[in-house]
């Protein structure tokens, strides 16, 4: 896979490595244990800037659409877990280049803050949680069936098990004891 290292956040910015980056790649996925930057960004997303995305969604649809702003638990979690996968999705890839991480990771953001809020406020519970499975579905398939590995995809599981417990940790104790006491 070629590397595109482009050294600035500018470079990146730019209309044409934008353009490069939406041409879809294989992703090679490596061992993000072995990256304490890759940890970090993942213990940030998924404990502070999930939660605290969804909440904002949640606020931002109701101010727009007028449906309540507060999630029931168990949309919350699903929630909160699919933006976890999200997330791990991205930062265990290996990285190509800035541009790539920009999108995906500002896809990540409009998904969290518009389409996952609209997801779980506006249907019925049984049904958001229903979408939430099939887009968590999508993410599995989507990471074996395109992804390549550098170590075995088994040797790889405590990844994502040990950050999708800690997203569920993390969603509950925001939506229990912080957004919605």
């Amino acid at each position: 896979m070629e590397q595109d290292n482009t050294s600035s956040v500018r470079a990146a910015l730019q209309p044409s490595a934008l353009k490069a980056a939406l041409i879809p790649r294989r992703p090679v996925f490596g061992n993000p244990w072995d990256s304490e930057g890759d940890m970090f960004a993942c213990y940030l997303a998924v404990s502070v800037i999930d939660p605290l995305l969804l909440w904002a969604g949640g606020e931002l649809t109701s101010w727009i659409f007028g449906f309540g702003s507060r999630w029931p638990l168990g949309v919350f979690l699903a929630a909160a877990l699919v933006g976890a996968a999200g997330f791990i999705t991205i930062t265990g890839r290996e990285r190509t280049s800035l541009s790539v991480d920009v999108l995906a990771i500002t896809a990540w953001l409009v998904l969290g803050l518009v389409v996952a809020p609209v997801l779980g406020l506006a249907l019925p519970s049984w049904a958001a949680i229903a979408s939430y499975g099939v887009l968590l579905l999508v993410i599995l398939v989507y990471v074996l069936r395109y992804g390549r590995w550098e170590t075995p995809f088994l040797r790889s599981l405590s990844w994502p098990v040990t950050w999708s417990v800690l997203a569920l940790l993390f969603a509950l104790i925001a939506h229990q004891a912080v957004f919605f006491e």
